[in-house]
């Protein structure tokens, strides 16, 4: 009975900490406004982190499950997944699962969450999006990342607890920002983002 308790009370943390996870650093969210202008959606969010920052049209939250959602990722889209943890497929659920450490085959939840993002963005679902993450290992197990325009900050990201919203200093984590372009943009997709994020990093094309 102990050990039932303290699994249910282990889990229940691990949620909680998810809830509580990153958020995009306060010094950013100038850039991803002049680039975006109004979000319609962030896929990967709080209630409480929405008001206080990005402030999309619609946001799902843990209890949403919008990396599972049936309903389609519609309009411009935000969207900086979770910073640790595991995502494991279930071919029985047909869903993802996060948890600190999934057993068998699993990705980083950068990889899992970006794929989504680009599924949506190549049916014509999502006409613009920007993704950020903090997990560098996404740039080597994840090469198709490399076939968008890549901002990498001259600085470390200042992230900015979920729940408490303290900073860390100096911070902890490097980041970097994947843009999925508007395709009516056409031969200068890449245009508005370098004039934008070339003020706070290299941008790769």
């Amino acid at each position: 009975m102990t050990t039932h308790w303290y699994k249910k009370l282990l889990s229940l943390k691990r949620v909680r900490n998810l809830v509580e996870d990153w958020l995009t650093p306060v010094d950013y969210l100038p850039y991803i406004d002049a680039l975006l202008g109004d979000i319609d959606l962030d896929p990967c969010s709080t209630h409480f982190a929405n008001n206080q920052f990005l402030r999309a049209k619609k946001i799902y939250t843990i209890q949403d499950d919008g990396l599972n959602t049936e309903d389609p990722w519609t309009g411009k889209t935000y969207l900086f997944p979770p910073t640790y943890g595991k995502c494991s497929y279930s071919v029985a659920r047909g869903t993802w699962k996060w948890s600190m450490g999934s057993p068998g085959r699993s990705q980083i939840p950068s990889v899992t969450w970006f794929n989504r993002l680009e599924k949506e963005w190549k049916l014509r679902n999502i006409p613009e999006a920007l993704f950020f993450t903090t997990n560098p290992e996404m740039m080597r197990i994840c090469p198709k990342i490399w076939s968008y325009p890549v901002c990498i900050p001259y600085k470390r990201a200042s992230l900015v607890h979920g729940r408490n919203l303290f900073t860390l200093n100096p911070p902890f984590a490097w980041g970097y920002f994947i843009y999925l372009p508007r395709h009516d943009f056409g031969f200068n997709q890449a245009d508005k983002f370098i004039e934008i994020f070339s003020h706070i990093g290299n941008v790769i094309c």
